[in-house]
């Protein structure tokens, strides 16, 4: 027993942890958006080795009773454990070595990230269908290895980098299922040795297990200690950092992971560190782009950066003293800077990405010792959280091209989006804005203002807000090129914009050869007039169906986003959508599900070989693993995403959501075989509806918890988190467990005694079921948080946990009838 739990904790430790690294992996090599898809990837994975484990034994007539399973199936269990060990590096040398960094192989980079998952499906298929009386425990000790790996994560990748955190964990499982299994050796040396000859493992295993443990340790400790990594992740062709590496005039200074990106540190090879303004550019996940530049620390060495279009909020304020100017995304320190030009007495700077601003401190006296300086005070937050949990108010509040270009070219719908653009995120923006000439100043891309323009429009519209909006196009010389992409700069004043500012503002866009769209009154071209006056009927207002297709200038390159998309809100934040339901999430949902069919025939048809079909109410068996697997990853994807404005940074998110989540449903599902041991129906029958009733509670009040508690510090935040998550985590680990025991007890209904083969048949079927249903699951709350929102989603799980209870208890009545046949 002690052998499976050891087993089962680390496999599940390290399948999660694999799964979180291929997301920034995927994000480095392919974009944002299909990121996400490593959670597909992983349950694909996991379904398959679950079916071949399925197959196997409907081949094969296996009677032996549970407690000798363990011994029985140790070589099978150890094999798979040290196969999804060595699985690890070949995964990471096919990725380096022979798929080109293309998204055009997009489809191979999938199949080769499901190998180790489907090692680990196999371990996991084994140990469950080993020991079904014990699945509660065994569920537990899963889902708290699974739960332990998110705690991990971040260290690892800040220490190892993605690469050696992946090499160290096929030492790590090798290492531990050697240990294991040597343990278990020695209990068989005192006495306890199986009489039976089949349950000795076989030279071959042992010498697997030690080959494999000393190659992962070799290859581990060789990229570990080399100065080149030998297998280093390569960004993606059409990625920056890409063009970057293949231009000799550049040097790589740095390569940094964190647990939500890479940090990549360039520099220009022939650099005159007395002369160059740019000392070095730093690339987010191989693009989003931020540069550190040379400052003295004196204002009076700034003066070069005042001809730039983005400088004019600070000249507009003239003579009047600007005390405190909030930048978010403050990155190398480039808007830091220009707030210093422009006279601000303290500059709030917020980044996200502490890597960052590590970077940017390494640069010491040649970039100003820009973040430890007396007038800026540095805040590692997301920009959201930080302006929505606090009172300060801002005479400038200052927002340039934060997510922008990463999240323009991947198409933006991941759940990597943020909450910078979104209708209340606006609306904190103004709040805080000083009362007496106050400026919200953002920098975007000229593509964007079908999406952008309606959110700086309140909800109710009067004569002065025209007034109060100035969007300029920084085009320069490419201002006559109909399909020329450049940055806008858009500026939002509390009260109308005097004359002289006007005036002021027509002086810089002539200098810099830009152009108006909105000129706070005077000019405002056609596609937007109707959003900023009162006097143009439109029934459809503020509605991006205004806008057509024929509005905005697009680079031939860039899709633009297409009309009658929703405004992104906080419960459906795709500011960076293109379209209602992307074409790529349509493409990857119809590959899943053609899969998922493929799987199911599968299934179906080994189903008929063993004679499950016999008993009818195996289906509704199937029907409730499909929908519990549907309804967790609902709640879990977006219980992701709401609590990141409680949490503020993604790791956070990510780390709390997915520990409070898995550490409470493995607690959930012990208690499940403790409090209902005799009666898993009860279980179930209990535990939907609590779980129905507190969904459809945080359906209704969630969203203003959030809001009310997002000053609280952070440890208070996460506190909090996990007092909202725990309740729901315990009552959704009674289900899965619970319909194992149904399915493996059957006989307390007065049904026919199956054998022990058709009962871990039956078994892997359904977890095998449950799994496939997660990886249509994950694409499917995409699409639903883009056209319904998370809300919504919340609804729909409900709902598929309300079906889930209409089948058991259909499972329930059908039993009983069959009972009243009998006694007839």
């Amino acid at each position: 027993m002690m052998f499976l739990f050891v087993v089962i904790f680390f496999v599940s430790f390290g399948t999660i942890l694999f799964e979180l690294t291929l997301t920034r992996i995927f994000s480095i090599i392919l974009w944002y958006d299909y990121a996400f898809m490593a959670i597909s990837v992983a349950f694909f994975g996991l379904g398959v080795g679950a079916i071949t484990v399925y197959i196997s034994r409907s081949k094969k007539k296996i009677a032996v009773k549970d407690e000798e399973f363990i011994n029985f199936n140790t070589s099978r269990i150890l094999q798979s454990a040290v196969s999804f060990a060595i699985s690890l590096p070949v995964f990471l040398s096919i990725i380096v070595f022979v798929i080109p960094p293309n998204i055009n192989f997009i489809y191979l980079f999938y199949l080769a990230s499901s190998i180790p998952f489907y090692f680990a499906g196999m371990t996991l298929a084994f140990i469950y269908i080993g020991m079904p009386k014990e699945i509660s425990k065994l569920y537990f000790v899963d889902l708290a290895g699974a739960a332990i790996a998110t705690l991990v994560l971040d260290p690892f990748m800040q220490k190892l980098g993605a690469e050696s955190t992946l090499l160290s964990l096929s030492v790590i499982i090798s290492a531990i299922s050697a240990a294991a299994y040597l343990t278990l050796r020695k209990s068989w040396n005192r006495g306890k040795k199986p009489q039976n000859e089949q349950l000795k493992l076989g030279t071959k295993t042992n010498l697997y297990v030690i080959a494999v443990l000393a190659i992962t340790t070799m290859i581990t400790l060789a990229n570990i200690s080399s100065v080149n990594t030998i297998l280093s992740v390569q960004p993606g062709e059409n990625k920056g950092l890409h063009k970057i590496l293949a231009d000799p005039s550049f040097k790589l200074l740095a390569t940094v992971w964190n647990s939500f990106s890479r940090i990549d540190v360039s520099q220009n090879a022939s650099i005159d560190l007395k002369k160059d303004r740019d000392l070095a550019g730093i690339q987010i996940d191989a693009d989003a782009w931020t540069t550190v530049q040379r400052w003295n620390g004196s204002v009076s060495d700034l003066q070069w950066i005042k001809w730039q279009t983005d400088f004019l909020p600070y000249e507009i304020a003239g003579n009047r003293t600007i005390n405190n100017t909030l930048i978010v995304g403050s990155g190398g320190g480039g808007d830091v800077l220009m707030a210093l030009a422009g006279g601000s007495k303290k500059v709030t700077a917020v980044e996200i990405n502490p890597s960052i601003v590590s970077e940017v401190k390494k640069f010491g006296k040649l970039a100003g010792n820009l973040y430890e300086r007396k007038d800026v005070d540095l805040y590692i937050d997301d920009g959201r959280r930080f302006i929505s949990s606090t009172h300060s108010k801002y005479d400038v509040i200052f927002i340039r091209l934060v997510d922008s270009w990463a999240a323009q070219l991947a198409g933006g719908y991941a759940l990597s989006e943020n909450y910078l653009y979104t209708v209340e995120a606006f609306q904190q923006y103004l709040r805080h804005l000083d009362q007496n000439n106050g400026l919200l100043s953002m920098v975007r891309w000229n593509i964007e203002l079908p999406r952008l323009m309606p959110l700086l429009i309140p909800g109710k519209r009067t004569d002065d807000i025209a007034r109060q909006i100035v969007v300029i196009e920084d085009c320069g010389q490419r201002c006559s090129e109909d399909k020329a992409l450049s940055r806008v700069l858009v500026l939002v004043k509390n009260s109308p914009f005097s004359n002289s500012e006007l005036n002021l503002i027509k002086n810089k866009v002539a200098q810099n050869s830009a152009k108006f769209i909105a000129m706070a009154g005077q000019n405002v071209e056609s596609p937007y007039r109707s959003l900023l006056y009162t006097d143009i009927s439109d029934e459809n207002f503020g509605q991006e169906s205004l806008l057509t297709t024929d509005d905005v200038l697009v680079s031939q390159n860039w899709q633009r986003p297409n009309s009658g998309l929703k405004l992104p809100t906080d419960d459906s934040p795709f500011y960076f959508a293109k379209e209602p339901v992307p074409k790529q999430m349509i493409t990857l949902l119809g590959t899943i599900l053609i899969l998922s069919a493929v799987l199911t025939a599968i299934l179906i048809y080994y189903s008929r070989i063993n004679k499950i079909q016999k008993n009818g109410h195996i289906r509704f068996h199937i029907l409730f693993v499909i929908l519990i697997g549907l309804g967790f990853i609902f709640l879990e994807i977006t219980f992701i995403q709401k609590f990141l404005l409680l949490l503020g940074t993604p790791i956070l998110a990510l780390t709390v959501i997915l520990f409070s989540i898995l550490l409470s449903t493995g607690i959930g599902s012990y208690l499940s075989g403790r409090l209902f041991a005799k009666d898993p129906f009860k279980a179930i029958a209990v535990s939907i509806p609590i779980l129905v009733g507190i969904v459809v509670i945080y359906y209704i009040f969630l969203q203003e918890i959030i809001y009310s508690n997002i000053i609280l510090k952070l440890p208070l935040g996460i506190l909090l988190s996990l007092a909202l998550l725990s309740p729901v985590g315990i009552v959704m680990g009674f289900q899965f467990p619970s319909i194992i025991r149904m399915a493996y007890t059957r006989t307390q209904a007065g049904l026919k005694e199956e054998s022990d083969r058709e009962k871990n048949t039956v078994i892997t079927l359904l977890w095998g079921v449950n799994v496939i249903a997660s990886v249509v699951g994950t694409v499917l709350t995409v699409i639903s948080s883009m056209t319904v929102g998370f809300n919504g989603n919340l609804l729909i799980a409900a709902g598929l946990y309300l079906g889930a209870l209409c089948s058991v208890v259909s499972i329930r009545q059908r039993q009983k009838l069959h009972i009243i046949k009998e006694n007839i």
